[in-house]
């Protein structure tokens, strides 16, 4: 009923945001900054984010410090959870890619399940950063408010994962020795176990230091095809500029929203570029090159590895959502 809810009312959202900005758009200057845009910033910036979905997959491997030949399955998973996002609401690609982990890996769903979260917690802890550089560079421009819940969700993520690391040992042994009688309770202590193996796994000086570089790359080679975007359409903007977009970006796709975060996206662009004197007409028309773009590539990049691998998106889908994880086999 809750997710139902959601839903509804993230869909409701998105609409009213679209009616709001598009309500006063200036449809000439719209279109005009369309028409000259740029395309070799274009194709560079698409390039980019080819290579900027390779670089999250080959971190999610090291994540699981699996050897790198199953890279492949690591890319294949993760574009199936990109395009499941675009298409379902409630985030439901974040599901979607810890199953295809499971299938393409033969990596234990409680495993495949922490490294999945091991690796957004990577990404709130850095975009939690960059929220701070953001609330730094503009000062009184924005309400600090703004970014308090990012800033708690990476204070957060940062001390859950320093406790699981230093604590899963403990945690382990704690679950091993639960006495079970029921089916479920067998299950469940046994996704835990897989998953706390997972942490031990993780649990490595030498790899929790790489990953966090180079996920910090990662989110740099991502503020770069923005600025590129920037670029394509003939604004003398700083990279700073990028960043901006890039944290309002994340801050706003953390609201229940439409599949593909529509009206989000664009509310967001609008209210970062107006930091820098951009019109809500030209910023709009920014946020729907950048959404296409970005979507465009993980939408063929997707379909290609459902269509090569026969992952069935809807069935895996309502498996997952259907209080089925469980049944899944180990």
């Amino acid at each position: 009923m809750k997710k139902k809810f959601l839903i509804v009312f993230g869909s409701l959202l998105s609409l009213i945001l679209l009616v709001v900005v598009f309500y006063a758009l200036d449809w000439h200057a719209f279109f005009t900054a369309l028409k000259t845009i740029r395309i070799p910033e274009l194709l560079l910036a698409g390039g980019v984010v080819i290579i900027v979905i390779a670089l999250r997959s080959l971190r999610w491997n090291l994540v699981t410090r699996m050897p790198l030949t199953h890279f492949k399955h690591f890319w294949q998973a993760a574009n199936i959870g990109y395009l499941g996002n675009i298409i379902y609401p409630a985030r439901a690609g974040e599901v979607l890619r810890v199953v295809a982990l499971h299938h393409f890996a033969s990596l234990k769903f409680g495993r495949a399940l922490s490294s999945a979260v091991i690796d957004r917690m990577l990404d709130m802890i850095v975009v939690g950063i960059f929220t701070l550089l953001v609330l730094w560079i503009h000062g009184h421009k924005i309400d600090p408010n703004v970014g308090k819940g990012v800033i708690g969700i990476f204070i957060l993520a940062t001390l859950i994962l320093t406790l699981l690391v230093i604590f899963v040992d403990r945690l382990f042994a704690y679950v091993q020795q639960w006495t079970t009688q029921k089916k479920w309770q067998k299950q469940l202590q046994e996704l835990l176990l897989h998953g706390l193996e997972g942490i031990q796994v993780f649990r490595h000086t030498s790899n929790i230091v790489t990953v966090l570089l180079l996920t910090t790359f990662i989110f740099m080679l991502d503020y770069f095809w923005m600025w590129q975007v920037m670029l394509a359409f003939g604004w003398d903007l700083p990279f700073e500029a990028a960043l901006t977009v890039g944290v309002f970006l994340l801050v706003s796709i953390s609201l229940p929203s439409a599949p593909g975060y529509v009206g989000i996206f664009q509310v967001a662009c609008v209210l970062a570029l107006g930091l820098y004197g951009i019109d809500q007409s030209l910023a709009v028309a920014y946020s729907i090159v950048l959404q296409l773009l970005s979507f465009s590539i993980m939408a063929v990049q997707g379909t290609l590895v459902t269509l090569y691998c026969g992952f069935n998106l809807s069935q895996e889908r309502q498996e997952a959502t259907g209080d089925q994880i469980s049944s899944l086999k180990n």
